[in-house]
């Protein structure tokens, strides 16, 4: 496992939830819920059962067409079943032991800050209120600003390019496969923050540049510095 500096790092992305709060959104749930409305809307189901939540619904857009549904109309009735577990993960998340400290200090040291997640921008314009963030991130990219989710590096790399950070200089910071798999498709170096959606174990095989316990022991690396 590679050593991670900052001395050199001029921007940091962070995921939202399982990253800066703890992880709360029903994946199950909203899985079965959109799978129900689509059988409904006469989607061929055995297509799209096997997929998680952040394929979902791409994949029921790319779809539409061939049963003669209109993809904007379709990411509509999936986005707004997504809205409705944002909302309840709203209603749950705290934010994890030294996010917010941390976020300090990186915009204390000069260094740009963006958030790429996967919920919606309502949800988390909302959350970033409660938990007093928004002055602490200057970019918010959510799924509502892309055509893909991740694991995609779309987000990613639209939020690069609003902070002016090039993929040499950044740093992401997430918890699960999909922000592996994005970093890794933006070309960007990636931080797994272990506690979130799953352990260590399960991500030795996509190989993230640097795993960390939590935010204290990522503190102490940031105030190390490369020495």
């Amino acid at each position: 496992m590679n050593r991670l500096c900052f001395d050199q790092i001029k921007g940091i992305l962070f995921d939202f939830e399982g990253t800066l709060v703890g992880s709360q959104w029903n994946r199950k749930g909203a899985v079965e819920e959109t799978l129900k409305k689509l059988s409904e809307m006469g989607f061929p189901i055995d297509r799209l059962q096997d997929l998680k939540y952040s394929l979902l619904m791409a994949e029921a857009v790319r779809i539409a067409p061939e049963i003669g549904q209109a993809p904007v109309e379709v990411k509509k009735v999936v986005e707004a079943i997504f809205d409705r577990y944002d909302e309840d993960a709203l209603s749950r998340w705290t934010l994890r032991p030294g996010a917010k400290e941390f976020l300090h200090a990186v915009k204390e040291a000069g260094m740009r800050t963006g958030l790429v997640s996967n919920a919606g921008k309502a949800a988390l314009k909302k959350a970033l209120e409660r938990f007093d963030l928004t002055n602490l991130l200057e970019v918010i990219v959510s799924r509502n600003d892309v055509r893909m989710l991740k694991p995609s590096g779309e987000g990613i790399d639209l939020a690069l390019n609003q902070l002016g950070v090039t993929k040499g200089s950044g740093l992401y910071i997430g918890d699960s496969l999909d922000d592996i798999l994005a970093s890794k498709e933006a070309g960007l170096r990636v931080v797994l923050l272990l506690g979130g959606e799953a352990h260590r174990e399960v991500f030795l095989s996509v190989n993230p540049d640097y795993f960390v316990k939590d935010f204290n022991e990522l503190f102490t690396l940031f105030r190390r510095g490369c020495s």
